[in-house]
């Protein structure tokens, strides 16, 4: 017999051998008792899965958990991560988001000659679906219209939506899109307002609807396009920008750093003195150019390079960290402990990378606010927030 005694970073149950050896059990949860690979003691925060596909698609996690256990599991994760670089710091629970179901705004499915779907987990195995629980309504729509198209030559669909408009980007095997006319008919009947776009070999080939939506957030306006990085939950993202917004002054230097799009920094840019974003993607240097225009911000400037490298000539007194999952380069850290601006506001997507960096400036740093935020329900993923300031400033 095994018993569940805890759940793992990536959401799996871990169980122990008899000689200790730490066992890992995907789909089962603390408490659980298995015999012969059943389980003959039911834990009572097992719930029924919504998803048909739930265990099968690399998708979703935690769809067996019940919402205020998974909210607390994360916020947990977020403790152990820190744990694990001796430190302990007061993490306050885990922001739920309102929508558990139906919230993501972007969706990418694989294609495997007339399938389309998701891999599973650490696999390339593809799971045919003919709908995503945790993707917007909309998006599901257009699920349901892609499995009556050709899909032979199609590498992969991007779908993304915003309220009732869509946009459907396509990869494909050769520079034949054969879907047009039968695709957009069907789309025209579902969605507001539409954008179709099919590449091949990262070259645009086609083109239909509009390119772009125009946003308002924060009293920033912006262009929602196919080619945008944005948080898939608004309204979680949402929370985060407001927190993050109540920790600056009118007095604030900001650097935005790994900035994207430049919705960030826009939002800022109406609170603080000045705002230098850095983004290394050209192509979104160029859209948060776009909306630094079309917003007029003239405090707002836009840096397309490598912050490892920009960072070090510029002059801030607060800086915003929102790197890709491995964390930011040890050189920015350097610059960091260099530089010693009075705030650092960190948003990772990986508790464990946020820990490591957060270990390295400890000595100069006290974290003055860490709390995580579901990002993306009924999966094991996180986003934190965490508020550094300067030990010297600290009143």
């Amino acid at each position: 017999m095994l018993k569940i005694d805890d759940l793992g970073m990536n959401g799996e149950g871990i169980a122990h051998a008899e000689s200790g050896k730490a066992i890992f059990l995907p789909f089962y949860l603390p408490g659980e008792e298995l015999e012969d690979g059943k389980i003959i003691k039911v834990s009572n925060f097992r719930v029924k899965p919504k998803c048909s596909y739930f265990m099968r698609c690399g998708g979703c996690s935690l769809e067996h958990l019940n919402y205020k256990s998974a909210l607390e599991y994360k916020q947990n994760k977020v403790k152990l991560s820190f744990k694990k670089f001796k430190l302990e710091p007061k993490v306050l629970p885990c922001v739920p988001s309102e929508k558990e179901y139906f919230y993501r705004n972007k969706l990418t499915l694989k294609c495997d000659g007339e399938k389309i779907g998701l891999y599973e987990f650490n696999s390339h195995n593809l799971v045919e679906i003919a709908a995503c629980k945790i993707a917007s309504e909309e998006i599901n729509k257009i699920i349901r219209i892609l499995k009556e198209i050709n899909l032979k030559n199609i590498l992969e669909i991007i779908l993304q939506s915003y309220k009732n408009n869509v946009l459907v980007t396509f990869k494909l095997k050769d520079n034949n899109f054969k879907n047009t006319i039968l695709f957009e008919e069907k789309i025209k009947k579902i969605a507001l307002n539409y954008g179709i776009f099919a590449y091949f070999n990262n070259n645009l080939i086609f083109k239909a609807g509009q390119e772009y939506f125009l946003k308002e957030e924060f009293n920033i306006k912006y262009y929602f396009t196919n080619n945008s990085f944005y948080q898939v939950n608004d309204e979680v993202k949402n929370k985060i920008y407001e927190k993050i917004l109540s920790f600056i002054s009118p007095a604030d230097v900001v650097v935005d750093a790994y900035s994207g799009s430049g919705l960030l920094s826009a939002i800022i840019a109406r609170k603080a003195k000045s705002v230098t974003g850095i983004e290394i993607v050209k192509s979104a240097t160029k859209n948060a150019n776009v909306l630094k225009k079309l917003n007029n911000l003239k405090i707002l400037k836009n840096i397309n390079g490598d912050t490892k490298k920009e960072l070090f000539s510029l002059n801030f007194n607060t800086i915003i960290l929102d790197p890709p999952r491995a964390g930011v380069d040890k050189k920015v850290i350097e610059t960091l402990l260099n530089k010693q601006p009075s705030k650092i506001i960190y948003v990772s997507c990986n508790p464990i990378t946020l820990a490591r960096d957060i270990s390295l400036l400890k000595e100069v740093y006290n974290i003055k606010f860490l709390q995580p935020y579901d990002m993306f329900p009924e999966t094991h993923h996180v986003e934190t927030l965490a508020v550094l300031e300067l030990k010297t400033a600290i009143k």
